[in-house]
């Protein structure tokens, strides 16, 4: 099963992966799209405005001054211009640089100006093809002209918005990476800690019963019994913790049989806890599901166990209901308490590995319980309803044996 989710996450992560390319390549087409509808656009408004200017010169009855043509048409662009003779020498140009601009005239400028505006010069003549602006059959010169600073800034846009979305990906890589790691940091402490929690019980008891040997030997039989549950917890122990990361074995079993065994277990520990409390099974209906009896006891011993932890007072209950889920394919399991309940702000992460608001508590207990529920048996572990000050009700739906 573990497999099996680490596989269909790899699916997922490439899915999102092949899905975040697909939407960057549509935005860059789209983007490139719009560009050269622009320019298009632009081009076309130039020429026009050229063969305005070229009937004007033309027409003997107009004014044929060239100057007018730079005073009308050049200064009044918001886009590079360079307007050259017929030899491809600059004799004018607009909006190349705040310098250059003031410097209108090609023979007054300096050697590293001339540098600039033919490097300007070479880099707007590869942008568009010239337009020749002729005056009776002559050529006076060329037009060499760019596109409006809005259209760089659109065409750019792509690129922008792949660098930003790389760093925001490296980013959240970045953190992701770090959670994960914290997290599985939390899941190897809490395993410890809960694998030394389990051991201690039975060894302890197991220690006690060895002393109570030594001081009074008519205690023995007495002693073996107990010594033998306390082995036999052990093995228990130690099946569940090697089914953790493999594929169990599920087999169709009574699960009212599974809650009374845990349910016994607790009973005769509640008096240990200083506590009195009510521990009972709501409904005696038996059904059978396709569960691992090892695990599944855990899940109900650490939910058992929570709920027994959320009673601050000395009295309370615990009350376990077994009933059929709404659509009949279930089985559902609640665990009702009458404890302290869970706040609004902490019920989204009561399940994550680490959360815990317990003093000494690891935070692995309910995630640990929903990892076997959800990922081992194809079921369900919720937090159906928690009032503070109240109790809560976790409900475990488990699918009928066929």
């Amino acid at each position: 099963m573990f497999q099996f989710f680490t596989k269909n996450s790899a699916n997922f992560k490439g899915l999102l992966f092949i899905l975040g390319v697909v939407i960057i390549a549509v935005i860059f087409w789209y983007t490139q799209e719009v560009v050269n509808t622009l320019k298009e656009k632009s081009t076309e408004y130039i020429q026009f405005r050229i063969k305005i200017f070229e009937a004007n010169i033309n027409n003997p009855d107009a004014d044929s001054d060239v100057g007018f043509f730079f005073n009308e048409v050049i200064r009044n662009v918001d886009y590079p211009i360079i307007y050259t003779d017929s030899n491809d020498n600059p004799q004018s140009w607009v909006n190349i640089s705040s310098r250059l601009d003031t410097l209108n005239n090609f023979n007054t400028l300096s050697h590293q100006d001339s540098l600039f505006l033919m490097h300007m010069f070479s880099e707007i003549s590869a942008e568009n093809k010239p337009i020749a602006i002729t005056y009776q059959g002559t050529i006076l010169g060329y037009y060499y002209y760019g596109f409006p600073a809005e259209i760089y800034k659109i065409r750019n846009l792509p690129y922008i918005t792949i660098l930003v979305g790389l760093i925001f990906i490296l980013f959240g890589y970045l953190g992701f990476a770090y959670i994960k790691k914290s997290e599985q940091r939390h899941i190897w402490v809490g395993m410890a800690k809960e694998t030394a929690h389990q051991l201690g019980t039975p060894l302890s008891s197991l220690s006690g019963w060895l002393e109570l040997i030594k001081l009074d030997g008519d205690k023995l039989d007495t002693a073996v019994e107990e010594m033998t549950n306390d082995l036999s917890r052990l093995n228990k122990i130690a099946n569940r913790f090697s089914k953790i990361g493999s594929i169990p074995d599920l087999k169709a079993s009574p699960v009212l049989e599974i809650v009374k065994n845990v349910v016994n277990y607790y009973q005769r520990r509640i008096p240990n806890i200083n506590k009195h409390l009510e521990l009972s099974i709501e409904n005696g209906n038996d059904y059978s599901v396709q569960i691992n009896k090892d695990l599944f006891e855990w899940v109900l011993e650490n939910l058992i166990k929570n709920a027994i932890d959320a009673i601050e007072g000395k009295n309370g209950f615990i009350r376990i209901d077994l009933h059929p889920s709404a659509n009949e394919k279930f089985i559902d399991i609640d665990i009702i308490d009458s404890g302290k309940g869970v706040s609004v702000s902490n019920r989204k992460n009561i399940f994550k590995p680490g959360f815990s608001t317990k003093k000494r508590g690891w935070g692995l207990g309910l995630s640990l319980a929903k990892r076997i529920v959800e990922e081992y048996h194809q079921g369900k572990l919720i937090l159906l309803e928690s009032r503070p000050g109240e109790g809560s009700t976790f409900r475990i739906s488990i699918m009928k044996s066929l």
